[in-house]
Order: structure tokens, then sequence, then C-alpha cells
């Protein structure tokens, strides 16, 4: 059932961002948490862990992704649009003069979302206003003026989702979001038309966490627990149930144990399942599925950004592999990639399709408490070896080891070991394997990082990444965080460490490449300042700030990164290409202040 828009009016009350990536593919992994590193045409970063695992006697451990999603002030066109929940009202500056407007929108407004499509620098956002249940629609002219139109959508919506042509705003209940469901379903959504400002109203699968559009903006597709649903544009007004569509053939399976990705591009589903040697491919609408066996479990599942291909990474405490699938799949089609002696298991793909960084979160030689045995043992041999092989005739099977050394458990005594008596083996998270595309195969260099690396992100032009570490138990506590710099170009890669007071937060990427920004905050310690990242010199200026800093975004038009900041009455600092820096201070309260 269509909803309409109930109130519309012009706003003027004038006194004296960061764009997304529109890519062809997209997806979720569920056990995602931690420091995000975003950016137009940027990568979300690959983990967050640290997390020790246990030693590897069969399948290898789930890796930790990071998708980095985080609620901060959005730009469009020349202008950043900050919602304030406790005002019920958006300011509009405008960064090329600093010029500000509040307009009022509904109660409660949170998520802010641009709308793509905007002529020259005028922009528009859609703003989620929990409170009232509706969607405010906000369009500035680039004179400034700025008009809303209120539109009331499902109740207990948590994020929105806008279409790569501005046309179409998924309304929904973000089960990764970070408000709880109460009485009701989030299984219901809206589709607002903003050309016409009718709702659409629909009930898709059980805890939707993503909407992804296809490049034309003709579908979308919603990620569930139980599956895809398919929603094409043409017939909404016709669509109250939209097709779901289950993406492995067990429906029983566990959704915390899947991953999926949809490249949107095909109209395919991409899905594997931790601990299972395949992986599942679903044609979208159509439902066909057809599962490709792997050679090994893999533990991460990526797609370029141009869905020519998609990479599967099989670690193995001897040496690990990576599958290169191109897309759309051919019969049995795969080539499969050695990396000799490292344990990998992710992979982040750059947007050019021809350099990658492998690396893993998690620890699988890491001495733990496990149960003595009851009698001793008598082939007291190693958990795992250390040779390495070239070789990618394999089998699935990544122990290089005559034996497991858990055979022997069923003591109560606890204590400390591996199976053998000598010394752990290297934490595979202080190694990153640079892969770049050599023909037909691909050149590796791997590089120690001293520092356990728990998220990765690359530039939109392949030429750098950040690398963020864990804390350094050894270092001084007040300096023990810190992040890497990687130049991706040169035969041997140069790696720059950073040091930093304060676990590195979100990170920012310019569309460019040309510059970043690194969040920096403990509010403990007092610390509240940005990194800012000159990537073509790797020169970092540090910029103290008024007050902790939440997000960061970019404004196309003016080249401007703005840096949002926890004040009661709104804080918003600019910075130029140059360096030159601007702040803005009291806008919630229209008594802004300029320095």
């Amino acid at each position: 059932m269509p909803r309409h828009p109930v109130s519309m009016w012009p706003v003027c009350l004038s006194l004296l961002v960061a764009c997304g990536n529109d890519g062809s593919s997209s997806g979720y992994y569920t056990d995602s948490y931690g420091p995000g590193i975003t950016g137009p045409g940027g990568t979300d970063g690959g983990g967050t862990g640290g997390t020790d695992g246990a030693p590897t006697t069969g399948d290898p451990p789930p890796e930790t992704e990071d998708e980095g999603d985080f609620r901060v002030p959005r730009a469009s066109g020349k202008y950043v649009y900050s919602a304030s929940q406790t005002t019920d009202s958006v300011a509009v500056i405008d960064t090329a003069n600093l010029v500000i407007d509040v307009v009022e929108v509904g109660q409660g407004p949170t998520v802010v979302q641009p709308v793509p499509g905007q002529a020259g620098d005028a922009g528009s956002v859609v703003v989620l206003d929990q409170g009232s249940h509706d969607v405010a629609v906000l369009r500035t002219s680039e004179a400034g003026a700025t008009t809303v139109s209120i539109h009331p959508v499902t109740p207990g919506a948590n994020n929105l989702a806008v279409s790569p042509g501005g046309n179409f705003v998924f309304v929904y209940h973000d089960v990764d979001g970070p408000e709880q469901l109460g009485a009701g379903s989030d299984q219901e959504l809206s589709v607002l038309d903003v050309a016409t400002g009718t709702a659409y109203e629909m009930t898709v699968g059980a805890h939707p966490r993503e909407v992804v559009f296809a490049p034309d903006d003709s579908t979308a597709y919603v990620i569930t627990a139980a599956g895809v649903n398919v929603i094409p544009f043409a017939t909404l007004g016709a669509i109250g149930k939209p097709p779901l569509l289950p993406v492995v053939q067990d429906p029983g399976i566990d959704p915390a144990t899947l991953e999926v990705q949809i490249v949107a591009g095909l109209g395919i589903a991409l899905a594997r399942v931790d601990g299972e040697p395949w992986l599942a491919v679903t044609q979208l609408p159509g439902g066909e599925l057809t599962v490709l066996d792997l050679p090994g479990v893999p533990t991460d599942l990526d797609v370029s950004s141009s869905g020519a291909f998609a990479v599967l990474t099989l670690p193995g405490p001897g040496g690990s592999r990576f599958l290169e699938v191109p897309l759309p799949l051919g019969p049995g089609e795969f080539e499969e990639h050695a990396v000799p002696g490292e344990y990998v298991g992710l992979a982040s793909v750059a947007a050019d399709g021809d350099t990658m960084l492998l690396y893993t979160t998690v620890d699988p030689f890491a001495r733990t408490e496990a149960p003595a045995p009851a009698l001793p043992l008598n082939d007291d041999h190693a958990v795992y070896a250390s040779s390495s092989s070239s070789s990618t005739s394999t089998t699935g099977d990544d122990s290089t080891a005559s034996g497991t050394g858990d055979d022997s458990t069923t003591g109560t005594t606890t204590t400390t070991t591996t199976g053998d008596d000598g010394p752990p083996l290297p934490d595979p998270r202080q190694r990153i394997t640079l892969a770049r595309r050599d023909g037909a195969g691909w050149d590796l260099v791997t590089l120690f990082v001293e520092v356990p690396v728990v998220s990765v992100g690359i530039a939109p032009d392949s030429r750098n990444a950040i690398l963020v570490h864990g804390a350094d138990p050894g270092a001084d506590p007040a300096t023990a965080f810190s992040y890497s710099l990687f130049d991706l170009t040169p035969a041997f890669p140069l790696l720059k460490r950073q040091n930093t007071e304060a676990a590195p937060g979100p990170v920012l990427f310019t569309p460019d490449g040309g510059r970043a920004a690194v969040l920096l905050r403990d509010d403990l310690a007092g610390v509240r300042k940005v990194d800012l990242v000159d990537l073509g010199n790797f020169i970092v200026e540090p910029l103290l700030l008024g007050s902790p800093p939440e997000g960061a975004g970019y404004v196309e038009p003016t080249e401007k990164i703005f840096v949002s900041q926890q004040h009661p009455t709104g804080r918003i600092t600019f910075v130029d290409p140059q360096g030159d820096v601007q702040t803005v201070t009291g806008y919630v309260l229209n008594d802004s202040v300029k320095d």
C-alpha cells in the first residue's frame, strides 16, 4: 500500500562529504566490527581482530572483517548536512563560504544520506526522522535556498539506502544498526519514490542488513538472513512480498556463518559458509543455484569493484592459496594461486583489479590453554610444519604436519601446550603480502609489519594503502597504537609506520587518492585530533581538535575534508587542500561561530 507526502514547505533561515562508491558489487559478513576505513571509491577495512585463535587442527579459524559504518554529517554538492536529534533540525553548511541554514525536519533525525544526480554544486539529502517515523527530503539550490518535504514511512527503521540514480530510497531496519527493535518486525520496509513522494510498503526476509542496487538503477537486492529479496523498480506498485531467493542449498545454515556478496552488475549472489569447501552462486532473479567445489575451506570472499572476478582465500599453516573466480561463472572455472610460506585468510582487492593485499587478523599458532592428556604422549610432534611450497596442486587439506597433537585431551588438569616443546611459530598477523597482477599470474611481495594488522584500506587510485595496527604491548603506553602508510607501486614497496596516542579510528580517503584523514580519539587521555596524510610523500600533519572527533567526510566541489565532532551545539572543522583550517561551532542553536 503506497503512502503519500503530508507536507512540503520552503525554508529560509540563513545565518551569518563524503561521496559514496556506487560500485557494482557489495556484500556483508555477519561477524564484523571495529575501526572503519572509508572513502569515496575506497574499501572497507578487512578485519579488526587481533583475536588469538586456537591452534588449527582442521578448518582454519574464521577471520574478522570490518565494514566501517558510522553516522556522521554527509556532503552533497558543495553543502554539508548535519542532523540534530535534540532540536529536530538539520544544519545546511555552504562549504564555499561557511554560510549556514538551519532547517526544521521531523522528530529525532539521525541518518543522513546524499541523493546523487544533483546539478552543479546543488545538494540534496534524505534524512531519517526516527522519532516521527518519516523521511525528510532536503533540496538545496546553488544559491543556498533549501526546501523540505516530509514523507511517512515504516516505523522502526534505522537506516537508509539511496539508489545510484537518486530515484529511490529504501527505509529499513538494519539488524547491524545501533538501535534494538522493539515491538513489531524488522522485515517491514518502505521504498520512497523521490520524484512522486510515494512510499511503497513491503515485507522482506528476516533481519535485513544491506541493500544493493543494480548500476542501471533498475533493481534492488535486499540481503537478509533468509536470502536475497529481488525488487524491480518498474513494478513497485504491485510488490507486497518481493521474491525471496535462497543463496545456499541448506536453508537451516546458521546465518552467522554466512558471507554473501552481490555482484549487482551481473545479477548474481555469491555465498560461502565458514568451514565449508564450496562457493554457492545464485542467479538473480531466476534463483538457479550452482555449487562450485573448492580445493579447501575459504575464510574470505571478495569481489573486484568492476565485478569481473571474485577472490577466495584458503589459508594453511605451511602456505596459503587464493582462488581467482572469473565472473560470470563458467563450469568449474577458477584459477588457483599459491602464497608459499604465508598464512593469509583475508584479501582486499584494489579498485584497479590488478592489486591485492593478503593478510590475516588471527594467529592460529598462538599457545592456548588446553586439557592435559591423561596418559603420556608417545608421538610428541609439531602441530604445524614451517616448510613452504610453491605448488598449486592441492586437494583442500591445508595441514602439512603428520599429526595434530589433539588426540589425547581427556584429562581435567590444564596446561599451556601447542603439541610440541619448541617455541611458538611467528605471528602471521605481523606479515602482509602485496599481490600485483603479472600476465596470467600474480607477483607476490611479503613484508614484515612489526605490530599485528587489524584493518586494511586501499586508496581509490590503488597506489597506496593504510594498515591499522593493534596495540603494541612492548611500546610506551602513551604511543602504543599505530598505523602504517603503504606505497603499493615500487618494486620493493615502502612502509612507513606512524605511532599514535590513541587507537586509530575511521580513516577517510579523498576520491583522487591524494589525501587521507585518520581520526584519533581517547576521551580518558584527552586525545582529540586528526592526522592529515599527504599520500604523495607520506608526510603526516596532526591537527588538534576542540572536541572529540566522531566522523569525517569530503566535499568534492570545494575539495575540503571535514571532521564532525562531539559538541553540545555542533562543531565541524574543514580543511582545504592547502591545509587551511576553518571550524564552525554552535549551528545547532542557530548561533554559529566561525574560527
